[in-house]
């Protein structure tokens, strides 16, 4: 019977250690020495970056479901039911694509004419800060409360948001402001808003302005 070695006998050993220069022989020594403690963590090194591809492919593929679902919600979302079940899945959208279920949640709540779930929506979308779409929210959250009649809720979104709105959204915030602050019966705040519009727009379009502007003070001298 024919005797086997271990795999670290003294003579592999040796054999291993002649055939190495002097200055590779203490790596050699050590990586012999530990080669079990060496193999065990590579092989949970290998396990964990092979866990980690699973969970990301998971992660992705719930992503891209959530998004098909979110798309299949919004095309026909015409009616309270349907508004209901798009309502509850932006409640527990992932957070990738939880802004774009709002923003095609408070869409559906106009449609139906659903304006305090238009307003809702819009705050939320709002709150989450994402720069591309936080001044849109704002200026829609306004418009919901304006077709409500809350001239005055309104007013206050508009006025919250323009401090750290995005010069593509500050005119057309300042314009609405004007106009819900005129309707709920705040002159001097609508006519302030339309004296810096008409500092802003080009010449061609201050009449408009100036005409808003002085009927607002005589309204003011009253």
């Amino acid at each position: 019977m024919v005797d086997h070695k271990e795999p670290h006998s003294p003579l592999l050993v040796d054999s291993l250690q002649q055939s190495v220069s002097k200055e590779a022989a203490p790596l050699l020594n050590f990586v012999l020495k530990h080669i079990k403690s060496i193999a065990l963590g590579l092989f949970l090194l290998v396990s964990v970056i092979a866990g980690a591809g699973i969970y990301n492919y998971m992660h992705e593929q719930k992503i891209l479901n959530a998004q098909q679902t979110l798309m299949d919600l919004s095309a026909g979302a015409s009616t309270e039911a349907q508004l209901h079940e798009l309502k509850a899945f932006a409640q527990s959208a992932p957070e990738q694509v939880r802004p774009a279920a709002l923003l095609a949640l408070a869409k559906a709540a106009l449609r139906v004419h659903d304006y305090a779930s238009a307003a809702e929506a819009w705050g939320t979308l709002q709150k989450l800060n994402v720069d591309s779409m936080r001044d849109l929210a704002g200026m829609g959250r306004a418009d919901a409360y304006a077709r409500m009649g809350d001239y005055k809720m309104a007013q206050q979104v508009l006025t919250e948001m323009l401090p750290a709105a995005s010069e593509a959204y500050k005119l057309p915030a300042k314009h609405q402001l004007a106009i819900m602050a005129e309707k709920s019966g705040d002159v001097a705040t609508s006519a302030a808003m339309y004296k810096e519009l008409e500092e802003s727009v080009p010449d061609a379009n201050k009449a408009f302005y100036a005409h808003k502007i002085s009927a607002l003070n005589l309204k003011l001298k009253k």
